[in-house]
């Protein structure tokens, strides 16, 4: 059965790479230290996939790819 290829996984990838640049700008506004701008991005990024899951978590996996 082919697999219909959606914009989904640029769309995740756009939010990551926002994200990312989120915080570095964040970090950067409040002098963070470089050091634990990695533990930053590190946090965000799971904090976003925890909520992810948590908005996936009843829906089909054959039908997400069309939401």
């Amino acid at each position: 059965m082919a697999r219909h290829c959606s914009g989904n996984g640029l769309l995740l990838a756009g939010v990551i790479v926002s994200l990312v640049g989120l915080v570095v700008g964040l970090g950067a506004t409040l002098e963070v230290p470089r050091y634990w701008m990695t533990l930053m991005v590190g946090v965000a990024l799971l904090v976003a996939g925890a909520a992810r899951r948590l908005v996936l978590r009843g829906t089909d996996p054959t039908t997400r790819s069309e939401r």
